[in-house]
């Protein structure tokens, strides 16, 4: 279970720099920039989920 948050979180992060550069680079409403935002929100929920409930 531990592994499981590890792996979410170094994801996460991972995504979280992605998502910074794109939006450095693009406009908001890019197509690129909304799906890596998406899967970011959608990670973070599953991280929360197992976090809470293990």
């Amino acid at each position: 279970m531990k592994n499981d948050l590890a792996n979410l979180d170094i994801e996460i992060n991972n995504l979280k720099e992605t998502l910074y550069l794109l939006m450095r680079n693009s406009n908001l409403t890019d197509e690129t920039v909304v799906k890596c935002s998406e899967k970011l929100d959608k990670l973070i929920l599953e991280y929360q989920r197992k976090n809470t409930f293990g």
